[in-house]
This record gives C-alpha cells, structure tokens and sequence, in this order.
C-alpha cells in the first residue's frame, strides 16, 4: 500500500480512538512511527507473513566444523538456513540471551546434524572485525577422512524495508501498532492498549 494510504489509515483508527481529538500534532509522528512499526513487525511477525530475501555467501569462514555467515547491513532476522547434512532446517537464529545459548556453547551436547541451531553474532570473529555473523553448527562433511567444504542449501533472511513495501495484508496490523504507538505518546496508555490488542488481532487473520 502506498505510504499515503498507510498514514489515511492511521489518521481514521486515531479519530476512532479520540473522537474528540488527538492533542498532538500528530502528523509529525505518524511517518516516523510508520517506520517503527515496520521494523517492529518485520522482526516480530510470524514468518510466513513476510516476504523472505537471499541471503548472499560470497564467502563463508570455517572454524571448529562450524560456518560463519556475515550478515547484510539490511539484516533484521533469520527466516531460514539449510546446509547439506542438517536433517531439518533452522527458521531462528539465537542470540546470547535465549536460553538454549548455553548448550550450544557447551562442545559435548551442542546440536548437530540432527539438532542444528543458528546463533546470531552481533559482533566480529576478530577484535578489529566490526561484522556481524550467523554461526552455523556442525556444517562440515567427511568423504575418506577428508574435509568437503559445504555451503548452504537454504539460506534467506528478513530484511529492513520501508511500511509501503510490506505485504498488503499487513496494512491493518501496521496501521493499528503505528496508532497504539501514537496514542501512547499523546499518553493516552488505554486506549494504546486498545490498539495495541487490535493490532494483535490483526496478525492473526
């Protein structure tokens, strides 16, 4: 949907909340929280919502039979990785904060071919390394005791876009967050919440 529409939109759900008027200039903030929640959505929506990307390999680093995927700068969230000898793909990749991280730090019952696990590296392989990388377990392959070098079967990404380029049928939840969004800062907490349920409801349809 055009920008346009998008902000026409947001204007008809705000007068829906505030009949009475919004004591805001709120065409000030609709753009930038438009923006917000794209991103918000792109990185939080359910996947098959969205539209993935390829994620590039020009070049991959190998490192104690893991891969180190450097990630685009557009990067917001994994949508899937595959390599050759994995029994299943992986849609998540983990940060440092999930709560399987510290298994597969742990060399003895981190996952492999059969439990393969993604992690997401927000900084370099090297102190002087400013990359950001997707380390993948266990991709190596053995064929008479030597080492095959393998790539990804499957590897695509979640990329930053802008709220126009979102699939149509994600109007009505970016336009209901882009109005909770707006109606919390003009304090109106309640009717935020409001919004913010009807965006829920609309991710669900």
């Amino acid at each position: 949907m055009e920008r346009q529409g998008l902000i026409t939109k947001v204007k008809i759900k705000l007068d829906e909340y505030t009949p009475e008027g919004v004591s805001l200039p709120f065409d000030t903030f609709i753009g930038p929280m438009l923006d917000e929640s794209a991103l918000e959505i792109l990185d939080k929506a359910p996947l098959h919502l969205l539209i993935p990307s390829y994620l590039v390999v020009p070049g991959i680093t190998y490192n104690d039979s893991k891969a180190y995927i450097l990630v685009p700068s557009d990067y917001v969230r994994l949508h899937e990785m595959k390599f050759p000898k994995w029994k299943r793909p992986v849609r998540v990749a983990i940060s440092s904060n999930h709560p399987d991280f510290p298994i597969q730090e742990n060399e003895f019952i981190r996952g492999g071919y059969a439990r393969p696990s993604v992690i997401f590296r927000n900084s370099g392989l090297t102190s002087a390394d400013p990359g950001r990388y997707l380390e993948c377990s266990k991709v190596m392959q053995y064929e008479d005791g030597a080492v095959v070098i393998t790539t990804p079967t499957i590897a695509t990404y979640i990329k930053t876009d802008k709220p126009e380029n979102l699939p149509l049928r994600l109007a009505e939840a970016l336009t209901w967050l882009c109005t909770s969004k707006i109606l919390l800062i003009g304090g109106q907490a309640d009717k935020a919440k409001l919004a913010y349920d009807q965006y829920i409801n609309a991710l669900k349809q």
